[in-house]
């Protein structure tokens, strides 16, 4: 029997490898994927950590894995966005008839499935539906984007970047409407973006693809390869240990976008002392284990209502945001490809993956499983 599918179980944070899910029968309409590479990513993490994973109904596991590169195998009758051979990323969240909470009739909520609320959604390999760490899976091309070549090898970074891509573009759309459509083109913002995983170095690439001034905060040491990555995007990168999170001039030496990718709460307290007047932080990560702390945040509002500052929570991403991902991959790779392909810090086979769901490596980035392989 091969064990190759990674799956979470209730009450146990260590992940298991399991045989893949036996195939049920394709309906019309439907597609037979492989998956090529999979993301490991710090939501699987969390999953594991918190042991609480949501198993899809009827279940005892959760599949792993919402991160994918993948290759069309099948089209049944009546597709036509997708044909065997081509590669494709999956979306994570799509609507769903699987359980929901009291109150929410959802087949009446016209909206994007990433501003669908909690119980109106399942996200494959996260919640109530099983994920790509499977050799072969079903899915519906409406759900597919299509992969152009030149950048399969860094295809699988979409779905990250997509989410990052989310939090500019919403900040963007934002500032447009409070201060007119030209504001952020005719004075593009600075930005100041937190942490250095693959959340963060994917913000970089969203806005060094609109070709925005960027800083990246991070507490690695300046000679370390994460840093040097940072300046390999022609983006700043200023340590924990050297920056003043109070200038004297905000306006001169502030931010007028920050975006925050390391959920610590501190980290965001202290960044929001650089917001500049009329910006916007956009926040991307947050622990999922319930926390209490305390911070005395009266310094941030009175900021806020003086400096007309904004703040934004995003999750997940929209169609048009994995389509950006995908064109910024494309738009980019004469540019930066090779910058690019080192966010991949590591590749291993499945039944070397275990280690990489609970630990994460100094100077690691991005890891991917390898599944079918390009070729």
């Amino acid at each position: 029997m091969s064990f190759q599918s990674i799956a979470a179980i209730p009450g146990n944070p260590q992940p298991q490898l399991i045989a893949p899910l036996e195939p049920r029968k394709v309906l019309p309409g439907e597609v037979i994927c492989e998956t090529v590479f999979l993301g490991v990513c710090g939501t699987d993490r969390e999953i594991l950590h918190a042991g609480t994973p949501h198993v899809p109904p009827g279940d005892e596991k959760l599949v792993l894995g919402h991160e994918c590169l993948a290759r069309v195998l099948e089209v049944s009758e009546g597709v036509e966005k997708v044909k065997p051979g081509d590669l494709v990323v999956p979306a994570v969240r799509r609507p769903t008839t699987g359980p929901t909470t009291e109150g929410i009739d959802r087949f009446k909520i016209n909206r994007r499935p990433d501003m669908m609320p909690w119980g109106a959604y399942v996200e494959r390999g996260i919640v109530w539906e099983h994920g790509f760490s499977l050799p072969q899976w079903i899915d519906r091309p409406e759900f597919l984007y299509q992969v152009p070549q030149g950048i399969e090898q860094v295809a699988i970074l979409s779905e990250p970047i997509s989410v990052s891509e989310k939090a500019v573009r919403e900040a963007a759309q934002a500032q447009a409407a409070r201060l007119g459509n030209q504001e952020w083109v005719d004075h593009p913002p600075r930005v100041f973006i937190t942490g250095m995983g693959p959340i963060a170095f994917a913000a970089v690439i969203c806005c060094r693809a609109r070709g925005w001034e960027v800083t990246v905060f991070g507490r690695d040491a300046e000679d370390t390869f994460r840093a040097g990555l940072v300046r390999d995007f022609d983006a700043k990168y200023v340590n924990a240990d050297t920056l003043d999170f109070t200038p004297k001039s905000v306006e001169q030496d502030g931010f007028e976008l920050i975006l925050e990718c390391t959920g610590n709460d501190r980290v965001m307290m202290q960044a929001a002392g650089l917001l500049a007047g009329c910006g916007i932080m956009v926040w991307l990560g947050a622990s999922r284990l319930p926390q209490t702390r305390e911070f005395d945040v009266n310094q941030i509002m009175r900021n806020a209502i003086l400096g007309n500052h904004l703040y934004l929570g995003t999750v997940n991403n929209a169609p048009q945001d994995m389509q950006s991902a995908i064109n910024h991959l494309a738009g980019l790779n004469s540019q930066y490809g090779e910058t690019i392909a080192r966010m991949i810090t590591e590749q291993v086979d499945p039944s070397e993956s275990l280690w990489h769901y609970t630990n994460r490596e100094p100077q690691g980035i991005k890891t991917i499983v390898r599944y079918a392989g390009l070729s």
